[in-house]
């Protein structure tokens, strides 16, 4: 009884370990857009090891619990943080897109407004040089 007892816990270890170490394994195989590991691969690996111990036996056992921790792991970055990381992604450009587009509108409105007061600008200098003009024409009369 005491031995079944060993092996239980000897199993959770297992689990453990692997846990901690085959998010750092799998994580090797991501692309640059993705270099953190998240929830999809750490639970991927789990499961893995779970179905790898439960396909396994004897000298084999290690070997079946770490294999499917492997590809339960890379199915998990894969399927879940991947597409998660790639969506959070999207979402940043389109709020700058976003932004981009507003400062544009901004800047042309600016420019806009800028005209037309050099214009207004323009006219009143304009009809004050006439007045003037007129003035000298009414005095030298």
């Amino acid at each position: 009884m005491k031995f079944i007892q060993l092996k239980k816990y000897s199993f959770i270890a297992e689990l453990i370990i692997i846990a901690l170490l085959m998010p750092l394994l799998t994580s090797c195989e991501t692309t640059s857009s993705s270099s953190t590991i998240g929830a999809g691969t750490l639970v991927g690996s789990l499961g893995g090891a779970a179905i790898g111990s439960s396909i396994g036996s004897g000298k084999g056992n290690t070997a079946a619990i770490l294999g499917g921790a492997a590809l339960g792991g890379l199915l998990g970055n894969q399927l879940i943080d991947k597409p998660s990381y790639e969506r959070q992604k999207a979402e940043e450009r389109a709020y700058q897109n976003a932004q981009m587009r507003q400062d544009y509108q901004l800047k042309l409105e600016y420019e806009r407004q800028s005209a037309y007061q050099k214009e207004q600008i323009r006219k009143e200098i304009e009809e004050q040089r006439l007045f003037e003009e007129w003035k000298k024409q009414r005095l030298a009369e």
